[in-house]
Order: structure tokens, then sequence, then C-alpha cells
């Protein structure tokens, strides 16, 4: 049963807008301390509107999961700590160009922002949202 739910609300959440799924993503990675990408032999990588390499990611190693399929087949989930992403992974990306993929779900929508925009609202105390 509580399986059940998991998926029922698992599928509710990949229904809300990308707008929405990105408010949930900062949620969830202020309580846990960790986002998720997919690692096979490197990252998964996805492609813009205008062609141009982005990196996804997600909350939760589950929903990251349900998008290792087609291109991302036999990709794993795999956590990058927070403080990592913050300190060096966002300013490499940053220093690229390289955007962010929020939360894709397995139709390949997902929310993008510049790895600046995902500092700046990751740095922000939680607290302020209240």
């Amino acid at each position: 049963m509580e399986s059940e739910q998991s998926q029922d609300r698992m599928q509710a959440v990949l229904r809300l807008p990308a707008a929405r799924r990105y408010a949930y993503f900062l949620q969830r990675v202020a309580e846990s301390g960790e986002v998720w990408g997919l690692d096979g032999e490197g990252w998964a990588l996805a492609l813009d509107d205008s062609g141009r390499d982005v990196l996804p990611l997600w909350p939760t190693p589950e929903f990251a999961a349900m998008c290792a399929t087609r291109l991302w087949s036999g990709f794993q989930p795999r956590a990058i700590k927070l403080q990592e992403l913050l300190e060096n992974v966002l300013p490499q990306l940053e220093e690229e160009g390289m955007p962010v993929g929020i939360f894709f779900t397995p139709e390949g929508q997902g929310h993008p922002v510049s790895a600046r925009e995902l500092i700046d609202a990751l740095s922000t105390p939680s607290g302020s949202l209240a």
C-alpha cells in the first residue's frame, strides 16, 4: 500500500508544471543536501532548444531513475552533495555557459536555469520561504 501511495505521489509531482517541479526540487534539495544526476560513462546530458548541452538534475534517485530510458538507458542515478554542487559543479558549468535542466520527466520536459540562477536559489536560506 505504501509503495502504491508513493507511486501515486511521484506521478502527481511529475504532472506538475515545470516551474512547480522546480520549486519542489529546491525544497527537497534543501532538505536532503544532495541532488541526483544520471551517470553512465560520464554524466547524462540533454540538449536545449538552441542545441546547447544541458546537465539534467533531479531531487531524488527515484525521479532520476525514471528518466534512465532511451538515450540514457543504462545510466544510473548518482548523488552530488549540495556543497560539491555549489562549490565545484555549478561554478564550472557557469564558466562553460552550460545551463542546468531541473527535474526532467520521462517525456523529456525540464525547467531550464542557468548555473548562476541555481547557485543563487540554493544559497537562499529555506526559512525565507515561510
